[in-house]
């Protein structure tokens, strides 16, 4: 834009000179014409800028690390005059990986839209802003503002894969499985023996062996206690090493849902390390999950989720943890 300003600068001072040096009317008419030019260039290209519409878009609502993806900025009026050129300055950032990256957007006439692919080689949120947009008048002399488009967030997940040998979930290595009392009885064949008490329904007196005791004996209906899963992971590294974790994370939290096994996701914040706690019980509490790992900054060193004080989750039985590692799990991982 100034290369034409300084153009039409001296395009003026050459029809100035003109006049001074003609006593006809053609140069007089040439400087007027010069004078009136820009007004009718801003006259012509004003619709298209109060009318004009920026749209940002990206054709895949979720992506995976490593696919191949972009967001699409076009410009749209409802002027009768073509569209002329446009500029913005487009910001790209990811709060996961700290990155910032600037694009400098110029569409010009015959253009109408501009793509930027989203980088995708790591796991992140990568989040597009448009920054100053303005579309240029026909000469290139005045810059008129666009309305500027929202900003859009573009999540990548990992990578789908197996997730390999899982540790049994319950009695695996030595474990008992504990009972608890089922609410409400009911009928199961699983169940204690103890005293009658004021109050138990007559339905659940063992009439066999009370008769043997010579005293009431009530069958107490018992049900396996659920131990609180914990999904645990260091939410720090280097990219690669990142990646592989949330790619296991990922794949065993889904076989997890696959077995009907609700969770917990849970990581300590690399900086304060206060623990951080996702519940999972179906798909949407899984990506509700990622995003909220996703849009918090991984450094290279941070404090890890094995050395913080964590509350004891809510559940029926002791929790039990699976630390996930580079290599899927750290060895003797399941408390």
């Amino acid at each position: 834009m100034l290369h034409r300003r300084i153009a039409y600068g001296a395009a003026l001072l050459l029809a100035l000179l003109f006049l001074l040096c003609s006593t006809g009317y053609a140069a007089l008419f040439f400087l007027l014409f010069l004078l009136i030019l820009p007004l009718l260039s801003l006259a012509l290209s004003l619709p298209a800028a109060l009318g004009g519409t920026l749209v940002l878009t990206c054709a895949s609502p979720l992506l995976t690390r490593g696919e191949s993806a972009g967001w699409i900025l076009s410009c749209s009026s409802r002027s009768p005059f073509p569209l002329t050129r446009f500029r913005a300055r487009v910001v790209l950032e990811d709060p996961f990986s700290t990155q910032r990256l600037i694009r400098q957007v110029d569409i010009r006439e015959g253009a109408g839209t501009w793509e930027q692919d989203i980088p995708a080689e790591h796991c992140g949120a990568w989040t597009c802003t448009v920054y100053r947009p303005r579309l240029c008048d026909f000469l290139g002399l005045f810059s008129l503002p666009l309305s500027v488009p929202k900003p859009d967030t573009r999540y990548v997940l990992p990578a789908p894969m197996e997730a390999g040998p899982v540790p049994q979930l319950i009695g695996e290595g030595g474990h008992s499985v504990q009972w608890k009392v089922r609410p409400g009885g009911g009928n199961t064949e699983d169940y204690d023996l103890r005293e009658y008490r004021p109050g138990d329904p007559m339905r659940l007196v063992h009439w066999k062996l009370s008769s043997k005791r010579e005293e009431l004996v009530v069958k107490e209906m018992l049900e396996p206690c659920r131990p609180t899963l914990l999904l645990t992971f260091d939410h720090f590294g280097t990219p690669e090493e990142l990646d592989a974790v949330l790619d296991r994370l990922l794949a065993i939290s889904r076989l997890l849902l696959e077995q009907n096994t609700p969770h917990v996701i849970q990581w300590a914040h690399p900086v304060s390390g206060a623990v951080e706690s996702c519940p999972v019980t179906d798909a949407a509490s899984l990506m509700d999950a990622f995003q909220r790992i996703l849009i918090q900054p991984a450094p290279l060193q941070g404090h890890s989720i094995l050395d913080a004080a964590a509350p004891p989750p809510a559940g029926d039985g002791p929790p039990r943890r699976l630390h996930v590692t580079p290599t899927l799990w750290q060895e003797g991982g399941w408390l």
